[in-house]
């Protein structure tokens, strides 16, 4: 289960003083908790990129030690740089915005999810959160399931599932990336690292397809 802590830079935009009166203390409530909803939004936005990014790099990696083919490997290699290059850009945004981003546990012999994006209890951080929590795990076991389904193919036939698998993952996260430049647009250190992820998706994605259309041949 996910814990959520809070970030020395999440409790000075939260804090509020005491002692106001009570319809103030009321609307300073519920703004607070606007802000913490926002702010978790944000966070699980972010989860799932790095989602992408990580389950990328692992399918590169299998690709490195399934495939033979020397175009493949060498696109498994390009998918492993670019998408660790993303992640880490996407790791020093969330140190900006003060919150920490999912570690998602991607091994041969765990499955779940660890991590934080807070600390404390307050309702617009946690709201929505177990709900969440359950979503993102269910997403790693399904990578993992994927992933050990493809390990046991053949070296042609893994090739075949690996650019396809590419191909969808890619094209997911080019919509995942519209909508987060549509939301986040006036955040613009956001702005400006989905607009660099974007072509770099959709690069991807093209040379998956290309490969696919080789391999027929």
């Amino acid at each position: 289960m996910r814990r959520w802590l809070w970030s020395a830079g999440l409790l000075a935009v939260m804090g509020m003083s005491v002692g106001c009166a009570h319809n103030e203390e009321k609307q300073a409530r519920h703004q607070t908790e606007k802000v913490g909803e926002a702010v978790a939004e944000k966070v699980r936005f972010a989860d799932q990129v790095a989602l992408l990014n990580q389950g990328q790099i692992a399918m590169g990696q299998l690709a490195l030690s399934k495939s033979n083919n020397p175009e493949v490997r060498r696109f498994a290699r390009e998918l492993i740089r670019d998408h660790q290059r993303n992640q880490a850009d996407l790791e020093a945004l969330a140190r900006t915005k003060a919150f920490s981003l999912a570690v998602l546990d991607l091994g041969w012999e765990q499955r779940g999810v660890g991590g934080a994006g807070y600390e404390g209890a307050q309702k617009g951080v946690e709201k929505g959160g177990r709900r969440y929590d359950k979503k993102l795990d269910k997403q790693v076991d399904q990578f993992i399931d994927k992933r050990d389904q493809m390990a046991v193919l053949s070296s042609r036939e893994f090739d075949r599932a690996f650019l396809d698998e590419v191909r969808e993952k890619q094209k997911q996260g080019g919509k995942l990336v519209d909508e987060g430049l549509d939301k986040y647009r006036d955040d613009a250190a956001m702005a400006v690292f989905l607009s660099r992820t974007a072509p770099v998706l959709d690069s991807h994605k093209q040379r998956a397809e290309s490969l696919e259309d080789t391999l027929r041949e």
